[in-house]
């Protein structure tokens, strides 16, 4: 987490991990694999709370964890803290997730605008994230694929640099996937944003899923 120890490590642990188990995993269905996230993302929680709390300059780690699984024709997203996910078809680029934030929480609860929320002094302050209880809920969102659709997960390292209707500007265009996440990327270090930036880009088309059929 920006501005907390060791964050690096807390998400490197929760990347290899998670991503190690999932490689042996098949499900049926999104609700089968958002129990399995669930669980594992939770033994995650515990295992970097442990080690934090056993060594003196690990203190205070942790990490926000944003996923996608992709199974049949559904899509389901896991997120804690401020890590995003945004979900782009031919009705437009929705922001699937909800940042577990001070301000947030308080634009949630009426108790201040969104724009507000952008501009207030807490908001990077996490209510949620990998290390810091023993104990975490994660949130599950769930979808349906469409025929050609774009999914980003990303860090806020990048939303904190760049505005939504440029990011959807950008998720539109005829640009490859690189090209996009390096158009992005770019704009959210010109912008000035100082956090680390992860960015994941997964397209789905009708051309693609047409090729499929063909290929069996």
């Amino acid at each position: 987490m920006g501005g907390h120890k060791a964050g690096d490590v807390a998400s490197e642990m929760a990347v290899l991990q998670i991503g190690n188990y999932w490689k042996e995993t098949s499900f049926l269905n999104v609700h089968e694999a958002s129990e399995w996230l669930d669980e594992h993302i939770n033994i995650e929680n515990r295992r970097i709370y442990r080690v934090a709390n056993n060594y003196k300059d690990l203190d205070g780690m942790g990490t926000t964890i944003v996923t996608a699984a992709f199974i049949k024709d559904e899509i389901v997203i896991g997120n804690v803290g401020d890590s995003r996910a945004y979900f782009l078809d031919e009705k437009g680029l929705n922001l699937v997730t909800v940042d577990h934030t001070f301000a947030n929480e308080l634009r949630i609860n009426g108790e201040i605008t969104e724009e507000e929320a952008k501009n207030h002094h807490q908001r990077h302050t996490l209510t949620r994230s990998l290390g810091v209880f023993n104990k975490l809920t994660v949130d599950f969102f769930f979808l349906k694929q469409t025929d050609d659709f774009l999914v980003m997960l990303c860090s806020d390292g990048l939303t904190n640099g760049v505005r939504y209707p440029f990011i959807e500007e950008v998720l539109k265009s005829r640009d490859d996937l690189k090209s996009k996440a390096d158009t992005l990327t770019q704009a959210a270090l010109n912008n000035g944003s100082t956090d680390n930036i992860t960015l994941c880009l997964i397209e789905k088309t009708k051309m693609s899923a047409l090729n499929q059929k063909k290929g069996g």
